[in-house]
């Protein structure tokens, strides 16, 4: 378990003018403010300051779910190994990545012993200059926990997460490269579909379109890879293309033959990122991290009812 720290926000109460011995009133003792007419009168104490063990106990990992992460939304699991009940009022991740902190949206409870994740989006990303994309940099992330316990005892945790599968490294690495790559070179998808029979095969006509941007840098896009739902008509795998934005295709578009990759119904039903398509390239001179390029909604569906089609799937599958 890494290490927390524990953050107290202690509350004080001063008169106006405090600070200065020579005209303001007096400050009025601990647990006492003053009101219009000078009489004190209670106010709340500081909350008690959460014991050790409860922040000992409290763990972190950073994670992202593949539906997230266009949406670049990441989530906090937080694990709570003591027997202490915690609420978690509000997760911030802050790294060196990013522009701003990533908040998470909602108050969860967290029971002893239990593990709970909490969603946070990420803030627009820190990149180079250039095309150094392909060099993630260390994202020296920091997560603080502002926690309650069972007890009404709060304060804020400060802990270092774990990040086995170095999610915050690759995620801002694809970031760094899509910006790259959309400084030089614009790709987008068709929103139409055209199929045709090749024997007895029905394929789909995928267009990417291509557009060179003006005064950025050379991108040449090598590959764009195949998915859980589709695959390259005749092949395996992916798509070999020649992109460059020296000289575009004039018609602007690039023609993907598509194929279904698997035909059991539960690959449409349980599809998640079915129709986000990765793309490989080169921007002056240095290879990136994969970037993606998703369908729209409409597409989406298109090429949903293009697989039960190809598949023949029973009517009662396309409801």
């Amino acid at each position: 378990m890494v290490g927390g720290t524990v953050v107290l926000a202690l509350l004080t109460a001063c008169g106006p003018g405090a600070g200065s011995a020579a005209t303001g009133p007096s400050v009025p003792a601990a647990g006492t403010s003053t009101t219009g007419t000078g009489a004190p009168s209670t106010i709340a104490s500081a909350p008690e300051a959460l014991p050790a063990a409860v922040v000992e106990a409290l763990s972190v990992e950073v994670g992202q779910a593949r539906t997230d992460r266009l949406a670049r939304v990441v989530e906090l699991r937080v694990r709570n190994a003591g027997p202490v009940d915690v609420r978690v009022v509000e997760g911030r991740l802050t790294t060196a990545t990013t522009g701003a902190p990533a908040v998470t949206d909602r108050v969860r409870d967290v029971r002893g012993g239990a593990t709970r994740s909490l969603r946070a989006a990420l803030a627009p990303p820190v990149c180079p200059d250039g095309a150094a994309g392909a060099t993630a940099s260390d994202p020296e992330a920091v997560v603080e926990l502002d926690v309650v316990d069972a007890a009404g005892r709060a304060g804020t945790v400060r802990l270092t997460p774990a990040d086995g599968s170095d999610e915050l490294r690759r995620i801002h690495g694809e970031d760094c490269a899509a910006r790259a790559v959309a400084s030089g070179l614009a790709l987008t998808l068709d929103e139409t579909l055209a199929t045709r029979r090749e024997g007895d095969t029905l394929v789909a006509d995928l267009v990417l379109r291509v557009r060179a941007v003006p005064g950025g840098p050379h991108v040449r896009v090598h590959e764009v890879g195949g998915t859980t739902l589709l695959r390259p008509a005749g092949a395996l795998g992916a798509w070999a293309v020649a992109v460059d934005s020296a000289a575009p295709p004039p018609d602007g578009r690039v023609v993907l033959p598509v194929v279904p990759a698997r035909c059991d119904l539960h690959a449409i039903a349980e599809d998640k990122r079915g129709t986000v398509l990765g793309v490989r390239a080169v921007v002056d001179g240095v290879p990136q991290p994969e970037t993606y390029v998703a369908a729209s909604p409409a597409l989406r569906a298109a090429l949903h009812a293009f697989v039960l089609d190809a598949c023949g799937a029973p009517d009662d599958a396309r409801r």
